[in-house]
C-alpha cells in the first residue's frame, strides 16, 4: 500500500460527542490524508458512524473540532461542506430515472443543459452505468442502485466521499465485486474516501489505512498489513 506523505484533508481534534448521558465518542483525534482510502472499523455502537456524521456535519461535537481542507467546520452545515455522503440505504428517489437521480444535485449550480448532460454522462461512465440514464429507479438491481448513489455523490466533485456501510445490503458475491469496484473508483477519481464498516475483511481489502474503534475511542490507526500482523 501507499505510504502517505501528503497533507491532511481531514483533521479531527479531541472530539467528544454525548447523547444525553451516553458518551458516543471520547476524545477522538485523527488525521486523514489527501487522496487515501481510509476506513473506520469496529463493532456496532463503537462510534464509527457518529464520527462519520460529525465529519459530514449531520452531528455536532460536544467538544473538540473538525477541519476539512484546512478550514474549521464549526457551524458549517452538511450542504456547504466539501464532502458528499453515500448512505447505507442509497436513498434513490423512486419517482426519478437514473439520469435524474444522478444529476439531482446539479440543479442548484446554474449550469447549462449541455453541461448537466455532460456531467451526468461522465458520472455514469465512471460507475459503469453508461446507457442507463433513462432506466427507472424501480428497475435497478441492488448493485446498480449502489452505483447510482455513488455517481450522484461524485458528480458534485466533493473533496471527500463518505461511505456509511454502503455494501452491507448486498449479497456476498456482489459485495466482494463492489469492494474491488470501489477501490478502482477511488484510485480513478483520486479523492479521499472514508468508509465505515464492521467487516474486517472489507476494511483490509480496500483501505490504505484503517482506524480500529472500540467504545467511542480509536484503539489503533495503521495500514492493513500492520494491523493484520500486529493488531
Amino acid at each position: 500500500m501507499n505510504s502517505f506523505e501528503k497533507q491532511s484533508i481531514i483533521e479531527v481534534n479531541d472530539v467528544t460527542k454525548d447523547f444525553g448521558s451516553v458518551r458516543a465518542l471520547n476524545g477522538v483525534s485523527l488525521q486523514i490524508q489527501q487522496g487515501e482510502f481510509f476506513s473506520l472499523l469496529g463493532p456496532s455502537g463503537c462510534g464509527k458512524t457518529t464520527l462519520l456524521r460529525m465529519i459530514s456535519g449531520f452531528e455536532t461535537p460536544t467538544a473538540g473540532s473538525v477541519s476539512i481542507a484546512g478550514e474549521s467546520m464549526a457551524g458549517v452545515p452538511p450542504n456547504l461542506r466539501p464532502t458528499n455522503m453515500v448512505f447505507q440505504s442509497y436513498a434513490i428517489f423512486p419517482h426519478l430515472n437514473v439520469a435524474e437521480n444522478v444529476g439531482y444535485g446539479l440543479k442548484k449550480l446554474k449550469l447549462s443543459l449541455d453541461e448537466i448532460k455532460g456531467r451526468i454522462n461522465e458520472a455514469l461512465d465512471l460507475v459503469d452505468l453508461s446507457g442507463y440514464g433513462s432506466r427507472e429507479a424501480h428497475a435497478l438491481s441492488g448493485g446498480q442502485r449502489q452505483r447510482v448513489a455513488l455517481a450522484r455523490a461524485l458528480i458534485m466533485q466533493p473533496k471527500v466521499l463518505l461511505l456509511d456501510e454502503p455494501l452491507s445490503a448486498l449479497d456476498k458475491k456482489l459485495r466482494e465485486a463492489m469492494q474491488v469496484e470501489l477501490r478502482r473508483l477511488q484510485q480513478t477519481v483520486g479523492i479521499t474516501f472514508v468508509l465505515v464498516t464492521h467487516d474486517q475483511e472489507e476494511a483490509l481489502v480496500m483501505s490504505d489505512r484503517i482506524a480500529v474503534m472500540f467504545e467511542g475511542e480509536v484503539a489503533q490507526v495503521d495500514t492493513p498489513e500492520s494491523l493484520y500482523r500486529d493488531p
